[in-house]
C-alpha cells in the first residue's frame, strides 16, 4: 500500500530546541557529558526526592510527533519499538536507569511515567554519539482551553507535539488534558483523516489529510492547571455580525505606530515585505539585556475610548526563535492619563506564546491578566481601564536575552466602533 500525504492549512510546528553538537538537555535544562555510543541514550530518572524512579514507563517520540495522526498512538506496552518512526517504549530498572536502543538521528522528546509522578525532557541524536540524559519526575499538571473551529465542524482534535496525548473537543471546541508532565509544549488543534482509493496502476493508495487550525505555546507546571488556552482564530463571520476595525495591515508602512523600550534595551520598527505572508508586515528588531527589560510598538488614539463591548483582538505574529526558547507577545490596552483626566495611568494586558511560524492570535477580555496588588507592569486589570482607553500596544519578549525579531500583521479589533 502506498501513502500520499496532503497537508492543508497552517503547518503545525515541531519542537525547535537547538543544541550544540550532540549535547542533550535534561529535565532541568542541564547539558550532560558526551560519550561514544551507537546512537543510544543512557537515561537516568529520579523522583522528586532524588531517589531512583524504578520501573517507570519511558516513552520516546520524535520532537515533531503528533498523536492522532499515527496508527501507533497510545501504545503503552513496554519494549515497543518502531525504528523507522523513531518511537520507543521501555521501563527503567530498579536504579531508575534505561539504555534506549539505537535511534535514527534527529530531535526527540522523552516522557517518563510513574505511579504518581511524570517527567519530561528533550534531546538530540547524531550519527556517531549522544549524551546521557537525566530526567526529574514531579507531580503532573493539567490544561484546559478552546479551539476556535471553522463553521461546519462539530469537533476537532488537540495534540501535544512530542507527546503521546490527544483529546477530542466538544461541539464548542472546549478541551481538557488532565495529566500532563511539567514543561514547555506546543498544543495543536487539527483534523486528520485517511481514505483509500485505487490508482491508475490498480494499486491501493491512501490519502492522509491533515489540517491544523492553530498552534500555541503552553507552559504546564507541576500540580497546577493551565486554564483558558486559546488555539485557532475567530470565525470570519464575526466581521458581518460585530463592529469591526482593521487597526493596521501595515501596507502603508508602520506610520502611526511608535516604539518604546526600557533602559538597557533597544528596538527598531519598520515594515518589510512578507516574512512569509503576503504584502508588508511590521518588523520589530529587539535587544534586551535582562528578563526585566522590555520592547514594544504602540498606537495612540486621539481621545479616550470605551472598549467595554470588546469581543476580541485578532492579529498575526511570529518570532525569530533563534535558540528554540519560548517567545511571546503581550497585547496591551493602556491609559496614558494626565493630571486633568482624573484617571490612573496603567494597562490591561494578555501574554500569548508565539513560534517561528505565523500564528493567528485571538485575545478576548477573559484573557487579560487580573490586577495584582503590586500592579506589575502597570497592570490595573481590564475592568479598571476598559471604558477609558487611549492607547494600544504590542510587547515582544522571549526567555533569553540578546537580539531577536518579531513580525506582526493584520491587527483587527472586533466589537468596538470606529476609533479616532
Amino acid at each position: 500500500m502506498k501513502f500520499r500525504v496532503c497537508h492543508i492549512g497552517l503547518a503545525a510546528v515541531g519542537v525547535c530546541t537547538l543544541l550544540t553538537g550532540c549535547g542533550l538537555i535534561d529535565g532541568r535544562g542541564q547539558a550532560s557529558g558526551s560519550f561514544e555510543t551507537e546512537n543510544s541514550v543512557a537515561l537516568s530518572v529520579q523522583l522528586a526526592d532524588g531517589s531512583p524512579a524504578a520501573r517507570a514507563l519511558v516513552k520516546v517520540r520524535p520532537a515533531d510527533y503528533l498523536a492522532g495522526t499515527s496508527n501507533i498512538d497510545g501504545v503503552d506496552e513496554t519494549d515497543f519499538k518502531d525504528s523507522v518512526a523513531g518511537i520507543y517504549n521501555g521501563r527503567t530498572d530498579e536504579q531508575g536507569r534505561l539504555n534506549v536502543p539505537k535511534l535514527k538521528s534527529g530531535k526527540y522528546a522523552v516522557e517518563v511515567e510513574g505511579k504518581k509522578n511524570k517527567g519530561f525532557a528533550r534531546f538530540d541524536v547524531s550519527p556517531t554519539k549522544c549524551d546521557s540524559l537525566d530526567v526529574d519526575m514531579d507531580k503532573s499538571g493539567s490544561m484546559t482551553g478552546q479551539v476556535v473551529m471553522p463553521a461546519g465542524l462539530n469537533s476537532v482534535k488537540v495534540g501535544i507535539r512530542g507527546l503521546d496525548y490527544v483529546v477530542e473537543t466538544d461541539s464548542l471546541g472546549n478541551f481538557e488534558f488532565e495529566d500532563l508532565p511539567a514543561g514547555n509544549f506546543k498544543a495543536v488543534g487539527f483534523t486528520y483523516s485517511t481514505s483509500d482509493y485505487v490508482n491508475e496502476e490498480g494499486e491501493t493508495d491512501t490519502y492522509e489529510s491533515f489540517q491544523a487550525f492553530g498552534v500555541t505555546s503552553v507552559t504546564v507546571k507541576s500540580d497546577e492547571t493551565k486554564e483558558d488556552v486559546m488555539i485557532g482564530y475567530r470565525k470570519e463571520v464575526v466581521k458581518d455580525t460585530l463592529p469591526y476595525i482593521m487597526l493596521s495591515d501595515f501596507e502603508d508602512s508602520t506610520y502611526g505606530w511608535y516604539t518604546s523600550y526600557s533602559r538597557f534595551s533597544k528596538m527598531k520598527l519598520n515594515a518589510v515585505a512578507g516574512g512569509g505572508k503576503y504584502g508588508l508586515v511590521a518588523h520589530m528588531e529587539c535587544h534586551t539585556d535582562s528578563l526585566y527589560t522590555w520592547t514594544m510598538m504602540g498606537r495612540n488614539f486621539a481621545k479616550y475610548h470605551d472598549f467595554s463591548d470588546l469581543d476580541s483582538v485578532v492579529l498575526y505574529a511570529k518570532g525569530s526563535n533563534p535558540e528554540g526558547d519560548s517567545m511571546w507577545v503581550s497585547v496591551s490596552f493602556d491609559v496614558h492619563a494626565d493630571s486633568a483626566s482624573g484617571y490612573e495611568s496603567g494597562k490591561a494586558w494578555a501574554h500569548v506564546g508565539i513560534t517561528d511560524e505565523w500564528n493567528k492570535i485571538v485575545v478576548t477580555p477573559k484573557n487579560f491578566q487580573p490586577a495584582d496588588s503590586n500592579k506589575t507592569g502597570g497592570n490595573l486589570g481590564w475592568d479598571k481601564v476598559k471604558d477609558h482607553i487611549n492607547s494600544f500596544g504590542i510587547f515582544a519578549g522571549r526567555t533569553h536575552t540578546g537580539d531577536f525579531e518579531v513580525w506582526i500583521d493584520d491587527v483587527e479589533i472586533f466589537g468596538v466602533k470606529g476609533l479616532e
